[in-house]
C-alpha cells in the first residue's frame, strides 16, 4: 500500500523526486517557523557547490507543482518559506541523508540510491520522461555544475553619489556605465552585464556575496562628488576571495576632463588585472598597447563634455523602461546629437528609444519607426563596427519592418563583433522565437543568462522558448525568476498565469492574472483563461473590456483571445487591424501556442507571407 502524505489539505501521493528536490523540501519543513534564505537552501542541497539561484528556483517549482503553488511561499529580497500545515514525511534514518538512504519495500524510486533510480529510468520507455523528468529521477541537472570563476573577470559595480543632490544619480551611474562598456569590448575580459551589476545599487550586499552571484574574480566600485564644473572620482579594484584592494586611485579634474579620467580609470584597471592574473606577463605590462585597446574600446562616443553628459542622462533614464520617461531620454539624445552630429552611440540609442516609445505607446508607431530606422542608419554610417548600432538595427528590422532575413544579418554581424554582448544575445533569442526556432532562441537566452544573471527579460525569453518547446515546469521557474527580479514588470503576471493554466492551476492561474498590472495583459489573460474553462459569460466580459478600453493599442491580444477561442474571422478581422497600425506584437505571431485553433484556416499563410516569414 502506497504511503500517503497530508499538508493541510492537500493529498500527496508518491511521485518521481529528486534527491536535491528532497533536499530542499526537509529543510524547508525542519525550518518552517521561520523564512530559509535562499544561501542556506543552496548550501544544504548542494554542499561544497557554487550554482546558479536558478537552480533552486526549479526545484521549489518541482516543489509546488507536487504540493501546491501555495506550499512554498516567496519572501521577496529574503527567501522561501514552508507555508503548509502538519506533514506526514516517510522516515528517513539519522545516519543518512535523503540522498543515499537504503530503500525500503515499498520506497518510492525517488528515495532510492542514485544507483536504483538509474535502473527506475532504464526501465522507462525513452518517449514517457522528458529531459526535467529525467533531471528529477536521477537527481541530476546538466546545469548544476560547479561554476568556474574566470581570473580576468570584472564587475563595475554603480558609484556612489556624495554630491547630496539626486540630480546628479545620472552622472554618477554614468560613469560606472560608461567604464562598463568600454571594459566589455576589451577581449579575454569577462565583464558582467549592467544589469546584473546594477542590482546592488542601494543594498548591503558583500563583495564576497556579489562576486557569487556575478561569477567574477574582481570588483571595480567607486564614488563622484561634483561641485560646479569640478569632480572628484574615487576608485577602488577589489579581489573578491579576500577582499584585498588590487589598485587605487582618486582623481580631481574638471567635468572637460571627463573623458581622460575614464580612460585613465579603463587602463590601470586593464593593466593590473593582467599583472595579477597572467603567470606569463612577468609582473611587467606594456601601457602602450593597453591604452591603444581601451582607445579602440572608446571609438564611437562624442569628444564634446555638454553632449556626453546629455548622453548620460538620456541612459540613465531609459533604464528606468517608464514611457514619460523613454519620452525625457529621447530628447536628451535630440539635444546632444544637435550638439555633436556624429556622436555614433547616441544615434543608435536615439533608435533604440524611439522604437521603445512606440512599443509602450508613448510615441505614433509610423513616425517613431521612421525617426529610428534614420538614427540606426547614422550610427552604423560613422561606425560600422559599433555593436549597439547593429543590435538597433536588428530590433527596428523585427519590430516594425518584419524584415527578417535582414534582422538575422544585422544581429550575426553584432555577435560576430562581440561574442559576448547581452544586449546583442538578448536580441538573438527575441528574433529567433519570432521565427519559430525556439531551440536556438532558448540557446542564446541561456548564454545572455550565464553572462547576465540577474537581469529579468533574459528568464523572459528563456521562459518563452521553453513554454513553446513543451517543457512547462522549467518555463513556469524561468518567468518566476523574472517576476522575482522584477516584480513590478508589466506582462509577468499574465505569462505566468498562461504556464500555471497549461500546467493544470487553473485556480492559481485566474489569481495570478488578477495580478497583472496592465490592464491589457489582465483582460486579455482573463478572456483566455475563463474560455478554457468553460466560463463564456466571464469570457465575453472580459474580451469586451480589452477591446473597450484597449481597442487601439491592443489589437494583437484581441486576435489572439479570437484565435484561442475559435472564432477565425474576428481573429483575421484584428489581425489585419494590428497589421495596419503596425502592431509591434505582430512580430512574434508565427511562435506560441495561442494561434494553433486557427492555423488549419487558409487564411493563415497568407497572412504569415504578408508579414514575410516566406523569406
Amino acid at each position: 500500500m502506497q504511503q500517503i502524505l497530508r499538508f493541510d489539505r492537500v493529498e500527496v501521493r508518491p511521485a518521481e523526486l529528486g534527491s536535491r528536490a528532497f533536499d530542499v523540501l526537509q529543510a524547508l519543513i525542519q525550518h518552517r517557523e521561520r523564512v530559509m534564505t535562499k544561501d542556506e537552501l543552496l548550501d544544504m542541497a548542494w554542499p561544497g557547490l557554487v550554482v546558479e539561484e536558478n537552480n533552486l528556483q526549479a526545484q521549489v517549482s518541482t516543489l509546488r507543482k507536487l504540493l501546491g503553488p501555495k506550499a512554498i511561499s516567496t519572501i521577496p529580497g529574503r527567501g522561501y518559506q514552508f507555508s503548509l500545515g502538519e506533514t506526514v514525511l516517510p522516515e528517513i534514518p539519522t545516519t543518512a541523508a535523503p540522498s543515499v538512504v537504503a530503500p525500503k519495500p515499498n520506497l518510492p524510486p525517488q528515495l532510492a540510491p542514485p544507483s536504483e533510480r538509474r535502473q527506475v529510468l532504464a526501465k522507462a520507455k525513452p518517449s514517457t520522461l522528458t529531459d526535467a523528468e529525467r533531471a528529477a529521477v536521477l537527481g541530476e541537472n546538466p546545469q548544476l555544475t560547479a561554476i568556474h570563476v574566470p581570473a580576468l573577470s570584472i564587475a563595475v559595480l554603480p558609484f556612489a553619489n556624495l554630491t547630496g543632490d539626486p540630480n546628479d544619480e545620472y552622472f554618477s551611474d554614468g560613469l560606472a556605465d560608461e567604464l562598463l562598456h568600454v571594459l566589455a569590448k576589451i577581449k579575454g575580459l569577462r565583464v558582467a552585464a549592467r544589469t546584473s551589476a546594477f542590482s546592488f545599487k542601494g543594498k548591503s550586499a558583500t563583495i564576497t556575496e556579489i562576486g557569487r552571484l556575478l561569477n567574477v574574480a574582481t570588483l571595480l566600485e567607486g564614488s563622484i562628488r561634483k561641485s560646479g564644473n569640478r569632480v572628484r572620482i574615487s576608485v577602488q579594484l577589489v579581489k573578491v576571495e579576500d577582499g584585498f584592494h588590487l589598485w587605487s586611485e582618486t582623481y580631481d579634474r574638471t567635468l572637460d576632463d571627463i573623458f581622460a579620467v575614464q580612460d585613465d580609470i579603463a587602463q590601470y584597471v586593464l593593466a593590473e588585472l593582467r599583472v595579477k592574473f597572467l603567470t606569463q606577463t612577468s609582473g611587467k605590462i606594456e601601457m602602450r598597447g593597453v591604452e591603444a585597446e581601451v582607445a579602440a574600446a572608446a571609438k564611437g562616443r562624442s569628444v564634446n563634455a555638454e553632449a556626453h553628459r546629455l548622453y548620460l542622462q538620456a541612459k540613465f533614464l531609459m533604464n528606468r523602461h517608464a514611457a514619460a520617461d523613454v519620452m525625457r531620454c529621447v530628447e536628451y539624445l535630440r539635444q546632444a546629437l544637435n550638439i555633436d552630429p556624429r556622436f555614433a552611440q547616441a544615434w543608435a540609442a536615439l533608435s533604440h528609444a524611439l522604437v521603445t516609445a512606440a512599443d509602450l505607446g508613448a510615441a505614433p508607431v509610423a513616425e517613431s519607426a521612421a525617426e529610428a530606422f534614420k538614427a540606426v542608419q547614422r550610427a552604423l554610417a560613422l561606425d560600422p563596427n559599433l555593436v549597439d548600432g547593429h543590435v538597433a538595427m536588428c530590433t527596428y528590422q523585427t519590430m516594425h519592418a518584419w524584415d527578417w532575413r535582414g534582422a538575422v544579418n544585422s544581429v550575426q554581424r553584432a555577435l560576430h563583433i562581440a561574442p559576448d554582448d547581452v544586449g546583442a544575445l538578448k536580441e538573438a533569442a527575441r528574433l529567433y522565437y519570432a521565427l519559430g526556432k525556439s531551440q536556438v532562441a532558448l540557446g542564446y537566452a541561456e548564454r545572455a543568462i550565464a553572462l547576465d544573471p540577474l537581469n529579468s527579460v533574459c528568464y523572459w525569453y528563456q521562459s518563452s522558448s521553453l513554454g513553446v518547446l513543451g517543457r512547462l515546469t522549467e518555463a513556469e521557474a524561468a518567468i518566476r525568476k523574472a517576476l522575482e527580479l522584477s516584480p513590478d514588470a508589466p506582462s509577468l503576471h499574465f505569462r505566468l498565469a498562461f504556464f500555471l493554466d497549461r500546467l493544470g492551476w487553473h485556480d492559481e492561474a485566474l489569481i495570478e492574472a488578477n495580478r497583472e498590472q496592465a490592464d491589457w495583459g489582465r483582460y486579455f489573460a482573463l478572456g483566455i483563461l475563463h474560455f478554457r474553462r468553460g466560463n463564456l459569460a466571464e469570457s465575453d466580459r472580459a474580451l469586451d473590456t480589452l477591446i473597450e478600453r484597449c481597442g487601439e493599442s491592443a489589437c494583437i491580444q484581441i486576435a489572439m483571445t479570437y484565435c484561442v477561442r475559435g472564432d477565425a474571422d474576428h481573429a483575421f478581422e484584428w489581425l489585419e487591424r494590428a497589421y495596419l497600425r503596425r502592431d509591434t506584437g505582430l512580430s512574434y505571431v508565427k511562435s506560441g501556442w495561442l494561434t494553433h485553433p486557427i492555423q488549419a484556416d487558409p487564411r493563415w499563410p497568407v497572412f504569415l507571407k504578408k508579414m514575410g516569414f516566406d523569406a
